[in-house]
């Protein structure tokens, strides 16, 4: 394994200095950290992208043949939509188990780094880490990507019940979407800084769900626009690097589209016929988009890691109590040895 460099995490940054710090970091550590996400998350991701493009390409078939069969007077048959919600059903379960892997190894390799194991280093070595606390991992995924469907929910729940008033379709679509805007798109976007302290939290403190989730409450209380805007940053760099690797995905997505549209002259019969190159394309494309968009999430991973450290370090002040700590130990044992010398 190649050679990392050594990172403090344990210390208070500003704005600047987060940025900084995340970049540092990344390019000290992504040789250890990319070929542990590739060899580790990555045969999850593979089965994740060739799912996911299989999916899409069945879709679009199917969405074909329900316009052929409606032309010629026939109704869609339920069997394929059953099939396809089966399919999204387990394409879903996978999602999680993927993105909790990159979730997994990310947090596991930054705790090592912190310590004396990155002298011998090896993907093994942290797959034990990751293994070990796995279960763990994918309930703090599952909590991260939860919170906002339990915020939506209840404003659609509100929506339909005032819908039941005597307002219309286009009505109550204005009012859902003005309640979304206005009331759930701010709790979303305060909770969702809040809970990205969440997973440090869990695995650097081994704390319980609800204490973490609490203490997360306690470390972004005052420091939320500073976080806000730095998750905002790391997030357009983010998504600026992932859409390279999407545009193969859209150009077979636009192929489509216009495959299926009655007005291209591509299907006169109505069904269209997409062959094995299309196929390929549109499943490796898939796995591109789908894989690097995961595999990318480890930036903001890291980037959630260092603010956690950053805010402990503004209101604790732990590595800075350590420091002081053993400073004292040293200064003692000097001492010592300068007693024992004017002994002699």
């Amino acid at each position: 394994m190649a050679a990392s460099l050594p990172f403090e995490f344990r210390r208070v940054r500003d704005f600047g200095q987060l940025l900084s710090g995340l970049v540092e970091f990344l390019r000290g550590h992504w040789k250890n950290l990319g070929k542990s996400l590739i060899f580790i998350a990555g045969p999850l991701l593979l089965i994740l992208g060739v799912a996911g493009g299989g999916l899409v390409n069945e879709i679009f078939s199917m969405m074909g043949t329900v316009y052929a069969q409606q032309s010629m007077g026939n109704p869609p048959d339920p069997n394929q939509f059953l099939l396809i919600g089966v399919e999204l059903l387990i394409l879903m379960v996978v999602y999680f188990l993927a993105g909790a892997s990159v979730l997994a190894v990310t947090n596991e390799y930054i705790l090592m780094s912190m310590g004396d194991e990155m002298e011998n280093f090896s993907v093994s070595l942290l797959w034990g880490n990751v293994s070990s606390r796995f279960w763990s991992h994918l309930a703090n995924f599952i909590v991260i990507n939860s919170y906002a469907l339990v915020i939506i929910l209840p404003i659609f729940f509100f929506g339909m019940v005032v819908g039941m008033g005597g307002l219309g379709a286009e009505e109550m679509i204005v009012v859902l979407y003005l309640m979304l805007f206005f009331g759930g798109l701010p709790v979303i976007v305060y909770f969702g800084t809040v809970i990205s302290l969440y997973p440090a939290i869990r695995l650097q403190e081994n704390r319980g769900i609800f204490a973490a989730i609490k203490r997360s409450f306690y470390l972004i209380k005052g420091n939320f626009w500073i976080s806000l805007g730095f998750y905002i940053v790391t997030g357009i760099v983010q998504s600026v690097i992932g859409s390279v690797f999407v545009i193969p995905f859209y150009v077979f997505y636009f192929i489509a589209i216009i495959t299926i549209m009655p007005e291209s002259g591509m299907s006169p019969d109505g069904v269209p016929n997409f062959g094995i190159a299309f196929q390929i394309g549109i499943t490796v494309s898939g796995v591109i988009a789908v894989g690097s968009g995961l595999l990318l999430n480890a930036v903001s991973v890291t980037a959630h890691t260092l603010q956690y450290f950053n805010l402990v370090e503004r209101k604790e002040g732990v590595g800075m109590m350590a420091k002081l700590d053993l400073l004292g130990v040293q200064q003692n044992g000097q001492g010592g040895q300068d007693d024992h010398t004017e002994e002699y």
